[in-house]
């Protein structure tokens, strides 16, 4: 999705010839079996194989502040398997992730010594609308963030092209079947309506006491990115701001997750023609909570080849104790030039 808007550039046009291979699958219609609903939930086989940090330094084990904690290459033969852009986590091994192309995926992570080393009991799952519709055209199924409360089953999805929110309750990935639920709600914020098509809600968070967080991915003029912040804590209720989110420089924002009840983990990621690039900040929503407009902004760490990475798009967050810990997975946009690739770390924030 996004390549186009690099395709759309002065210096893209240079190379279009070369990034129309990069071009994902599916702009237009969806597979036919977009309208399937309940009988649509299906297993599929995923085979993985390890990933260094980096294939040039094998002694590499950290990135700034995160330290490496195993890294796989994901594939499958199921149909439309791909496009990963949102991704949530139990804490306990269960992952819960929707595609660009509007499907859930559930999946739970094989890990050894603390260390991920593959996936197994993959499902997926087309999202289905209030009335219980999956989508047919790709503009309708773009969704892009992910916010999952395990312990309610209480999820919002962030759209982009078709700028919305939408809610559904119950979802438990542990039992397949809960994702054939219809969405509950829709959300549609005033704020969104003059984003980019494809620069939408790309990133979204709720924080502990639940105030929302939605961050689109292109820049504004002074190089951040536009945000909206609802610290109402309730759906549908209260003022929503608009906010200027830092950005990193030539990246944009992918994914975010609350890191506890102020700061926010933002993914970035970059793609222009010095190639692929990825980087971590976190920002501090205090003082916006508090009514002002200013976001403190730390870089935690960027990383580029050849160092693992490839589209990355989705973040997930569990803890142990003190200890926190970060999935970070890739958009392989369904093209065979590309990798899902899922990644764990350490997050050691300095003292």
């Amino acid at each position: 999705m996004k390549i186009l808007k690099f395709l759309a550039s002065a210096r893209g046009l240079l190379m279009g010839a070369a990034l129309l291979l990069l071009l994902p699958y599916g702009l237009g219609a969806l597979s036919s079996n977009a309208s399937a609903a309940a009988d649509a939930v299906q297993p599929i086989r995923l085979t993985t194989t390890p990933l260094p940090l980096n294939r040039d330094d094998p002694g590499q084990t950290r990135i700034g502040a995160l330290a490496f904690l195993g890294a796989v290459q994901v594939r499958s033969t199921a149909e439309g398997f791909g496009g990963i852009s949102g991704l949530q986590t139990d804490g306990r091994g269960q992952f819960l992730a929707v595609t660009d192309t509007g499907n859930w995926l559930a999946f739970r992570s094989i890990e050894r010594g603390g260390r991920l080393v593959g996936l197994e009991g993959a499902v997926t799952a087309p999202l289905l609308d209030t009335e219980g519709m999956a989508a047919i055209e790709k503009a309708d199924a773009d969704a892009e963030s992910l916010a999952w409360d395990p312990a309610t089953g209480a999820v919002t999805i962030g759209f982009e092209q078709d700028h919305r929110l939408m809610h559904y309750a119950g979802i438990d990935p542990r039992r397949p079947e809960t994702l054939a639920r219809s969405a509950t709600r829709t959300e549609r914020w005033a704020g969104m309506v003059d984003w980019p098509r494809n620069g939408g809600a790309e990133s979204l968070a709720v924080l502990p006491g639940g105030a929302r967080l939605v961050i689109a991915e292109d820049p504004s003029h002074d190089g951040g990115h536009l945000a909206l912040l609802d610290s109402s804590g309730e759906i549908g209720g209260g003022e929503i701001r608009r906010l200027g989110i830092p950005g990193l420089p030539e990246h944009r924002p992918t994914d975010a997750v609350a890191l506890d009840a102020t700061r926010v983990l933002v993914l970035h990621r970059r793609f222009n023609l010095r190639g692929q690039g990825a980087g971590l900040t976190l920002i501090d929503l205090a003082p916006a909570l508090a009514g002002g407009t200013h976001v403190p902004s730390t870089e935690l760490a960027r990383w580029e080849a050849p160092v693992t990475l490839d589209n990355m798009e989705g973040l997930a967050i569990a803890r142990s104790g003190d200890r926190v810990f970060l999935y970070i997975v890739s958009d392989d946009n369904l093209n065979s030039l590309q990798a899902t690739i899922v990644m764990k770390f350490e997050l050691l924030l300095p003292q």
